[in-house]
């Protein structure tokens, strides 16, 4: 038994050793009282703050001490040393008493036998011994469940932390595409218009629209469709900063909250993320009426008239469709 796991399970051993009929005593490997049962205080006539953490030599007769001490300090693992000696027993002076010490790992267990009253048979003493044994025996197999108890529960408890850490992220993501969804980008949205309102930081938003995707669908199918949004959302979060927040809004239609970025910028990165998809080439695009898959963008910067989140997303709605009704493959403001 190590001294920390003793310390751990006090309260369990504490209920084992007073159950033992003798005296009986845990020390460590230095001699020193760690735990007693309450037959050994009465043994000693001696308190528990009286006995904690004293050598048990200092309770044996002078002229025993050297003699147990020598024999604590040569014990070796699982072996035995029995002693017959004198121990002080208070105002009674010095009384015989049998000595039985067995090591366990880092702690050492004794039991003593008082030898005034009747004497005890040999056998009395093996079953003593062996009852001992056996409480151990319960004390370290109670131990061991526990830890496989303990074990099980930090297992289920990181489980439990799994799940919810995949809930919390379906919740915010996009199925298809992998990239956060519309109830996130609102989230976030009013979130930065607030912050904005606070702090007079520059905060701008795109609205992207897949030119023509219907024709697109139509012609090749679902599936092809399906990869098309994956791609594009790839390609706009390639174009955007790494502080940007990029959505899929709904059907074909993406949006990206553009943090600290003026009209300027805003514009630059609109153009980029239109350029982008202009140049990548996607599978039977040349079909498409403008003869290439675009988007069309619409740019917005937050302004003092912009209330709300909806009348901020409104106003880059309707840039996005002014670069529709412009001809599309677009940037407007």
């Amino acid at each position: 038994m190590k001294l920390e796991t003793l310390e751990k399970e006090i309260p369990c051993v504490s209920s084992i050793i007073e159950a033992i009929q003798d005296p009986f005593f845990i020390l460590n490997a230095q001699g020193a009282i760690l735990l007693s049962n309450a037959k050994g205080m009465e043994l000693f006539r001696a308190s528990w703050e009286e006995l904690k953490e004293t050598e048990l030599s200092r309770w044996v007769a002078p002229g025993d001490r050297n003699r147990v001490q020598r024999e604590l300090e040569r014990m070796e693992e699982e072996k035995e040393i029995r002693l017959r000696l004198h121990i002080l027993h208070g105002s009674q002076g010095e009384i015989p008493a049998d000595f039985f010490g067995m090591m366990r790992g880092e702690v050492c267990f004794v039991t003593l036998r008082d030898l005034r009253g009747p004497m005890r048979t040999e056998e009395d003493w093996d079953r003593t011994k062996k009852e001992f044994l056996e409480k151990a025996r319960e004390r370290d197999q109670y131990a061991r469940e526990l830890q496989v108890m303990r074990d099980l529960y930090k297992e289920k408890l990181k489980e439990i932390r799994d799940i919810k850490e995949r809930i919390e992220v379906l919740s915010y993501t996009d199925e298809l595409t992998g990239i956060c969804n519309r109830r996130f980008f609102i989230h976030v949205l009013t979130l930065e218009v607030e912050r904005q309102k606070r702090y007079l930081c520059p905060l701008s938003l795109l609205m992207i629209d897949i030119d023509y995707f219907k024709h697109y669908n139509d012609a090749n199918g679902h599936l092809a469709g399906d990869q098309v949004l994956k791609a594009i959302s790839s390609l706009i979060e390639g174009a955007v900063r790494q502080t940007d927040v990029v959505a899929r809004y709904g059907g074909e239609e993406f949006s990206a909250i553009l943090i600290n970025a003026g009209r300027e910028e805003a514009i630059e990165i609109a153009e980029r993320v239109r350029k982008s998809v202009a140049n990548s080439p996607f599978p039977n695009d040349r079909a498409q009426p403008n003869g290439k898959l675009t988007v069309s963008l619409g740019v917005a910067t937050f302004s003092p008239i912009m209330t709300t989140p909806d009348a901020f997303i409104r106003e880059a709605d309707n840039a996005l469709y002014r670069a529709k009704r412009a001809g599309r493959n677009r940037v407007e403001v």
